[in-house]
């Protein structure tokens, strides 16, 4: 079912309890028959002691057969209420697990760019992975092991005390002292888990950056550097791992020592009534095994804390990412279904946490059916206007007026319907040439489409020659093609959305001036169609063919106005024709 909304407060808040309302069926049936599970595990003992006291009785072979087909039938069920609660808790765990992951996923593809500028990508795949899984493992086996030790000591030591009520107090007299070692434990694990979720997204994070960038470590013969950053960062989770698991080791021996030693104090109990025939040997039997279920309602517990801790430590790194919010106003609801103007109006921008203007007072207006070409230098600002057009970001000062009204009241998804932008930095997924062409187009995109879409950016001949033709993987990033080939298919991806403003940011800069003017006559006809475009580039041959020319220098209008005006009066694209030689 698809998500729509942010993550509710008590998700945030309370997690646990979140899920236990949000999926109370199977975790009632898995609960249920965790209980029937304890119950019939509780009641062969007993039956154990009457067959051995039967056994010393001299009774008839029917009567301990009749105890015996009853033992069968409660081991049976036994079998049964196991796989009931299995199936129970695997689905809760299963359905929670799946409904946070789409939350967190959900959740990042609403947080703005200024967020991924702080947080590396190997952090955040490792919140998607380890950190949900690790709260999944506590919401699953964690809180199973720690309500079925609860639910063992509540159903076995009723019996105990039925048996013998000295017997229990004196084997048991160690169990006060549990809680209190928990209680100085868990809180210890806590924040060792935490520690340790965070070296491991350091890890992930290092080990992303170098497999992305493998090319440039290996460009620049970096691979010992690399490998020595990995270790330090290695280094730091294995000690981590180490000291989490140092006190999570003392979970086992703590608890399990108070078992260990009842037993001890139990058998110089039971000598003196064994003795004198107080007790039978049956009951002995009986109550040994007893003392020896609650060894494991005590391992239990230590686990099922020491899990439900590593998923808080765990949770608490999910809970940061939900804290965080887009720092646009996303509630636009005006309608927007067609293109008519393009203002921007004394726009100026800093990104967060600067204080360098990276736009001052720009200000130009487009209507439909215009191109309009922009340049500059390096850095002049080109890419960050294209950025807040797009509405990646929102103006510092000034505002940015589409069909007349500001950005801010359309939805994202009709802006983006609207106005489609080939970014300059190419992303191609490790896919099908196909399924990148029409990615934003469904399932209905076939083959036909794409060669449609690539041959009008001069593409089809090259794609042919690949093994699979257009059912050739990329690669991951297109690592399979060329710098051009990737800015012809990003390119091609563009001309499909058929949106009405169409917006390239130096995409053709990896083409041969051949290439660059076939293209050229393909835009050109989509004008002539009536699709505004923008095209942001260094050639002053890709921004000969546009309507209007808008250079900027310093992050400032340098010159705004027709072709034949700012090759008059621009500085820039003067020295730009002297160096390219288009001064045509």
């Amino acid at each position: 079912m698809a998500e729509t909304n942010s993550p509710p407060e008590s998700l945030i808040r309370r997690p646990f309890r979140y899920y236990m309302r949000t999926y109370p069926r199977p975790l009632i049936a898995g609960m249920g028959f965790l209980l029937l599970t304890n119950i019939l595990d509780g009641l062969w003992p007993l039956l154990l002691k009457e067959g051995i006291d039967r056994i010393t009785a001299h009774v008839s072979m029917n009567e301990i057969g009749r105890t015996a087909l009853t033992f069968f039938a409660i081991m049976g069920s036994l079998s049964i209420s196991r796989y009931g609660w299995r199936m129970g808790f695997g689905r809760f765990h299963t359905y929670t697990a799946e409904h946070l992951r789409l939350k967190a996923f959900r959740h990042l593809t609403r947080l703005t760019p200024s967020f991924f500028m702080r947080k590396p990508v190997g952090e955040l795949m490792s919140l998607l992975t380890n950190d949900i899984q690790t709260f999944r493992n506590a919401i699953g086996s964690g809180l199973l092991v720690f309500t079925d030790g609860i639910l063992i000591l509540l159903v076995v030591v009723p019996i105990m005390l039925s048996l013998n009520v000295a017997w229990t107090l004196k084997a048991l007299a160690f169990l006060p002292l549990v809680p209190l070692l928990i209680w100085l434990v868990m809180k210890k694990i806590h924040i060792a888990s935490k520690n340790q979720q965070d070296a491991f997204a350091r890890v992930t994070a290092h080990s992303q950056e170098s497999v992305a960038g493998i090319r440039i470590v290996k460009g620049f013969a970096l691979e010992e550097t690399r490998l020595e950053h990995f270790n330090q960062e290695s280094r730091s989770f294995e000690q981590a791992c180490n000291r989490s698991a140092k006190i999570d080791s003392l979970f086992h021996p703590v608890m399990e020592f108070g078992v260990t030693a009842g037993t001890v104090v139990f058998l110089f109990a039971a000598r003196e009534d064994m003795l004198s025939g107080a007790a039978s040997i049956g009951t002995f039997v009986a109550f040994h095994r007893y003392i020896m279920k609650t060894v494991w309602p005590m391992t239990a517990l230590g686990m099922g804390l020491s899990q439900l801790q590593k998923g808080f430590g765990a949770f608490d790194r999910i809970r940061e990412l939900f804290r965080e919010s887009p720092d646009l106003d996303l509630g636009g609801t005006a309608p927007l279904s067609h293109f008519e103007s393009l203002e921007f109006r004394r726009v100026s921008f800093r990104y967060p946490g600067t204080q360098q203007w990276a736009l001052k007072d720009i200000s130009f207006r487009l209507e439909k059916g215009e191109s309009l070409g922009i340049s500059g230098a390096v850095g002049s600002g080109k890419t960050t206007l294209l950025a807040l057009l797009t509405r990646q970001f929102d103006p510092t000062e000034g505002e940015i007026l589409f069909n007349g009204r500001p950005l801010r009241d359309y939805s994202l998804s009709d802006l983006r319907q609207t106005l489609t932008l080939v970014p300059q930095d190419v992303f191609l997924f490790s896919d099908t040439v196909t399924w990148n062409v029409g990615f934003g187009q469904g399932e209905q995109f076939d083959d036909a489409s794409a060669e449609e879409a690539a041959k009008r950016v001069d593409i089809h001949d090259e794609v042919t020659k690949l093994p699979m033709s257009y059912q050739s993987m990329v690669g991951e990033k297109g690592v399979t093609l060329s710098g051009g080939q990737k800015q012809r298919l990003a390119l091609a991806r563009g001309v499909v959305m058929d949106s009405e403003v169409l917006v390239l940011d130096d995409v053709l800069s990896a083409v041969d001036t051949k290439t660059e003017r076939r293209i050229d006559e393909m835009l050109r006809t989509l004008r002539e169609a009536g699709r505004t475009q923008i095209l942001v580039a260094h050639r002053l041959s890709t921004l000969m063919s546009c309507d209007s020319l808008l250079i900027l220098a310093d992050g400032k209008v340098e010159c705004f106005g027709s072709r034949e005006d700012v090759r008059k009066r621009s500085l820039f694209v003067q020295s730009l024709q002297e160096i390219q030689g288009e001064a045509r």
